[in-house]
C-alpha cells in the first residue's frame, strides 16, 4: 500500500519531543483497540510550541503560564500488514529495559536504542517478510518527505490529529497457504482420497514424522502430489500449515533460502534488501510455533540444480535445531552474524519424477538426507477407483488389460521408470469416446516425447487403445 499522509502528534515528556530530528524513524503504536504496531513513519519537522488548552487566552487560572505543549509532523511510510502486538512486545527480553516497555506505553512518545530499534524492526520483518525492503528505504533515509500541503491535494478526506490517511483497502483476498488442500484427519481418510493401502500409508507417515525428509518417487500419473498433498495435511493437522513449491530448472537459491532482491518501497523508490525465500519463511512460522507440524510440500524436485538451491541447507537438514545452526551465505554478505537451522517441526515432503532421466541424478548429498518411497502403478488402485463409479467388471477389465499391456511393452522397449501411472486411466466416464481422447490428448504426446526417432511404436500403442475401444463399445 503506498502511504500518503503526515499526522501531527502532541504530548510530553517535552525532552523527548525535543530530541527528535527530522529523518528518525518512527514506529506507530495503536493503543486502542489493537494494542500494536501498526505502522512505521518518519520525522518530517522538528518539534514545534503548541499552547496548552488549559493556557489559552481568557482560560489562564495560573499567573505563571506553563510551558507549551510541543508538536510532532510524521509522515506515514508504510503500514503493518502482521502487527506486532504488546504481548510479544514486553516479553521480548533485549526489551524489557526499553523506555515504552518501562512506563507500559503510557505517553505519547518514547526514544529507543539503536538495539531496540533493531529488535523491533526484526520482529515485525519476521512477521512480515515483504517490509525488509521497505525498512531499508526508511533507515537509509531515501523515504522523499511531503511537502506541506501536499496531502490535501492527494486526498478530499481531511487530517485531524493523529489520523493517518491511506488508500482505500482492496477488495481482493489472497488465498490462504494451503487452503485449497483437502482436510485429512486420519489415516483412513487419505486411503479414501488416494485408494493406498493403509500399511503403506503409515510407513510415509512414520517415515516423514521420524526424519523430516521423504521423496516419493516414481513414473509420470502414480499419484505421487496428490498423495503428497494429502499427507502433508494429515502430518501438519491443518492445511494452513502446509506450504507448495514447485521446482523447475530456473529455481535458485534466492528463491528457496534467501537473496538480494530489488523492491519498491512505500514511496515506489527501488532499493535492495536481502529478502527470505520460502524455507526460510515456513521455518520462521514453524519455529514461532512449536507445538505443531508444518510441511513443505516441493513437487518435481529433481527439475532444479539441487547442490545451487539448497546451499549450506543439507548441514542444517542433518543436523535439526541450534546444533545444526549455519551462517546463510546472503545475510553474512551483508554482515549479519545471525544463524539460521531448520526446526525439528518443519517437515520435507518431495516428489520426483523418475522417468525424467535427464534430471532423475539427485545430488548425492542430498539423496543421503532423505528417505525414498517408490510409487509404483497400481491397478488395484485403478480397478478399485473404477469400481466405486459404478464402472461394472467387462469394461474395468478392458482398461485393467489395456493398462498392463502397455505397461509391459514400455518396460521391455525403455525401461520400468517410463510405464504409465493409473491416474491416466481413471476415466469418468468410460467409454470409448473418453478412451480415445486420452490417447490423443495425454498418452500419445507423452510416448513421441519417449521415442524420439520415427518408429512403429506409436501406431503399435495407439492399436492397443483402439481395441480397447472396441470392446467397451461392445460390451456396452
Amino acid at each position: 500500500m503506498v502511504a500518503a499522509g503526515v499526522a501531527s502528534f502532541a504530548g510530553r515528556p517535552r525532552a523527548y519531543f525535543e530530541a527528535a530530528q527530522p529523518g528518525d524513524p518512527v514506529l506507530l503504536y495503536v493503543s486502542k483497540p489493537d494494542h500494536a504496531i501498526r505502522a512505521v513513519g518518519v520525522v518530517t519537522q522538528e518539534s514545534r510550541g503548541k499552547m496548552d488548552k488549559s493556557n489559552a487566552i481568557g482560560e489562564t487560572t495560573s499567573s505563571e503560564a506553563a510551558p507549551p505543549m510541543l508538536t510532532l509532523e510524521v509522515q506515514l511510510a508504510f503500514e503493518v500488514p502482521d502487527p506486532l502486538g504488546w504481548q510479544a512486545i514486553q516479553s521480548a527480553p533485549s526489551l524489557l529495559e526499553a523506555e515504552p516497555v518501562k512506563q507500559r506505553s503510557s505517553g505519547t512518545l518514547f526514544p529507543l536504542s539503536d538495539a531496540e530499534y533493531d529488535t523491533l524492526r526484526r520482529m515485525i520483518t519476521e512477521r512480515n517478510p515483504e517490509l525488509a525492503g521497505a525498512f531499508a528505504s526508511v533507515d537509509s533515509g531515501v523515504v522523499p518527505l511531503e511537502e506541506k500541503g501536499d496531502v490535501a491535494q492527494q486526498s478530499n478526506d481531511k487530517t485531524t490529529s493523529g489520523t493517518l490517511l491511506r488508500e482505500k483497502p482492496s477488495d481482493y483476498q489472497p488465498a490462504t497457504p494451503g487452503s485449497q488442500l483437502p482436510a485429512v484427519h486420519s489415516l483412513d481418510e487419505l486411503r479414501s482420497l488416494t485408494m493406498l493401502p493403509c500399511e503403506m500409508l503409515e510407513e510415509i507417515r512414520d517415515l516423514l514424522e521420524e526424519t523430516g525428509q521423504v521423496v516419493l518417487s516414481g513414473p509420470p500419473g502414480t499419484g505421487k502430489t496428490w498423495l503428497a498433498r494429502g499427507m502433508a495435511a494429515l502430518v501438519a493437522g491443518d492445511p494452513a500449515r502446509v506450504q507448495i513449491v514447485q521446482f523447475h530448472p530456473a529455481t535458485t537459491y534466492e528463491d528457496f533460502i534467501e537473496g538480494l532482491k530489488p523492491q519498491l518501497d512505500a514511496r515506489g523508490q527501488v532499493s535492495y534488501a536481502v529478502l527470505p525465500g520460502i524455507f526460510v519463511r515456513l521455518s520462521e512460522q514453524a519455529r514461532h510455533d512449536p507445538e505443531h507440524n508444518y510441511v513443505l510440500v516441493i513437487d518435481e524436485i529433481n527439475r532444479a540444480p539441487l547442490a545451487r538451491v539448497f546451499g549450506e541447507l543439507l548441514y542444517a537438514l542433518e543436523y535439526r535445531g541450534p546444533e545444526g545452526a549455519v551462517q546463510l551465505s546472503a545475510s553474512a554478505g551483508m554482515g549479519s552474524q545471525s544463524l539460521f537451522y531448520v526446526p525439528e517441526n518443519l517437515l520435507l515432503l518431495a516428489t520426483m519424477n523418475s522417468a525424467d532421466r535427464s534430471l532423475a541424478l539427485v545430488d548425492y548429498a542430498l539423496r543421503r538426507r532423505f528417505r525414498f518411497i517408490e510409487m509404483e502403478p497400481d491397478a488395484n488402485v485403478l480397478d478399485r477407483w473404477l469400481a466405486e463409479r459404478g464402472n461394472s467388471p467387462a469394461p474395468r477389465h478392458t482398461v485393467l488389460n489395456l493398462f498392463k499391456r502397455i505397461n509391459n511393452r514400455l518396460t521391455d522397449s525403455l525401461d520400468a521408470d517410463h510405464r504409465l501411472g493409473h491416474s491416466y486411466f481413471m476415466l469418468d466416464p468410460l467409454t470409448p469416446d473418453s478412451l480415445t481422447r486420452l490417447w490423443r490428448t495425454a498418452i500419445r504426446p507423452l510416448l513421441a516425447e519417449y521415442f524420439v526417432s520415427p518408429t512403429d511404436e506409436l501406431d503399435e500403442y495407439g492399436a492397443l487403445f483402439d481395441e480397447a475401444g472396441r470392446a467397451i463399445r461392445t460390451e456396452g
